[in-house]
């Protein structure tokens, strides 16, 4: 892709989300003054690169690798959510975001529409789209504002990019005595749109528990579903049409297909109080094909200073299973490439992050960070190769990203 290319994408990024943010504002005032009708919305404006010029930091099912160093589209997002409330105990919400899709467009999509009914005061129903919730900081995966970094970290967030949920969930709570409890069951499916392709969770079944004690929480997930993997990278088509016409075609049908199923695990702990925040979050992957299995977790650590904290992270993820053990040795270029796609799809690495957020009012958060990252041996990790070169193996690099992101949030 061209410069003048790219440089017109990033452009249509930043225009459409500052005009996005600006029929938000105009919105919102009229209808603030209403109880049964009220609209919110949160946005971030964020920069991030490399210093290595073969790769990118990349976020499965959000956007696209940079092609020329600075990548605007990673972080940056507007959204707007609006919550109507029909009668007693019923009321809809819909949330609508933009950003960066994996096809370089700048368009609006529907990341939230569903109708709640609460029967009785602690327990709710909830149906149509909503978030898949197989993390501890799920609710809040696109307001960044909410979060203490400038994005989740990778190593564990990227082990599950499905946003999306289109399904139903019950949500009961409960005291016991200075403990509160939340128990969530919830089925659905969902879909992740790749580059030329796509992936589609078919059938989700989970169950969350969350509870809350003085200034901890806890959380324990589970889902699992079977599940569509269709790639269509340049990597995969070119293995592909070689494996179908070689004695070893019957690998392909391990690498991409209709018939995989995964199952998913996370437990999570977070402490907050006025000076410290503590969180952790260790999750885990199980797939029988197209995808590798993994586990990974992460550390964070923040000293608040008034209105300015400073944090650390560490962070790993581990590559449990590959998508193959296939041997194709007795055919080296046909090995050759089956390795360059096992190393572009192992996603493990270890990383230690410096960052500092300045809440600057009270709506308002700067946030910069340091990431020094080691991929594994075989691994692209986070990133994603630059330019139209070839295959360039980014294993066993070590990269380091600078980001900076301005969120905002009413």
């Amino acid at each position: 892709m061209s410069a003048s290319r790219t440089s017109r994408d990033r452009t249509r990024l930043a225009l459409g989300l500052i005009w996005l943010w600006v029929c938000i504002f105009v919105a919102a005032r009229p209808a603030s003054a209403s109880e049964d009708f009220r609209v919110s919305g949160f946005a971030t404006f964020g920069a991030v690169t490399t210093n290595d010029s073969n790769a990118s930091l990349f976020r499965t099912g959000i956007g696209t690798p940079s092609r020329d160093g600075v990548d605007l589209g990673v972080d940056s997002i507007v959204g707007i959510q609006i919550n109507r409330r029909i009668s007693h105990g019923t009321d809809l919400t819909a949330q609508v975001i933009v950003r960066e899709d994996q096809a370089r467009h700048v368009e609006p999509r529907l990341a939230w529409a569903f109708a709640r009914f609460t029967p009785i005061s602690n327990l709710e129903l909830r149906l149509g789209r909503m978030r898949s919730p197989f993390f501890m900081y799920s609710d809040s995966i696109w307001i960044n504002y909410a979060n203490i970094w400038i994005r989740p970290p990778m190593e564990v967030y990227g082990l599950n990019p499905f946003t999306d949920l289109d399904g139903a969930d019950f949500i009961w709570r409960a005291e016991f005595g200075r403990v509160d409890v939340e128990v969530r069951p919830f089925a659905g499916r969902s879909l992740l749109l790749l580059p030329r392709r796509k992936a589609k969770l078919n059938r989700v079944l989970g169950l969350n528990l969350t509870t809350h004690f003085e200034d901890w929480s806890i959380f324990v997930g589970h889902g699992e579903s079977p599940f569509e993997l269709q790639w269509g990278d340049d990597i995969f088509t070119n293995l592909n049409a070689a494996l179908r016409r070689s004695p070893f075609a019957g690998v392909a049908a391990d690498l991409s297909g209709r018939d995989g199923y995964a199952r998913f695990d996370a437990i999570g702990a977070q402490w907050d109080e006025a000076t410290y925040l503590f969180s952790a979050e260790y999750a885990r992957r199980a797939a029988n094909r197209y995808i590798p299995s993994a586990h990974g977790w992460h550390v964070t650590l923040a000293r608040r200073f008034g209105n300015v904290a400073p944090y650390v992270m560490f962070a790993r993820q581990i590559e449990d299973q590959a998508v193959t053990d296939a041997d194709l040795s007795a055919i080296p270029p046909l090995q050759a490439g089956l390795d360059a796609f096992l190393e572009s799809r192992n996603t493990a690495q270890k990383s230690a992050t410096l960052g500092l957020r300045w809440d600057i009012h009270r709506h308002v958060a700067l946030k910069i960070e340091w990431t020094h990252a080691h991929l594994d041996s075989g691994a692209w990790g986070s990133f994603s190769q630059v330019g139209d070169n070839g295959f360039i193996s980014l294993g066993g690099r070590r990269m380091n990203v600078f980001g900076i992101a301005l969120d905002l949030s009413f």
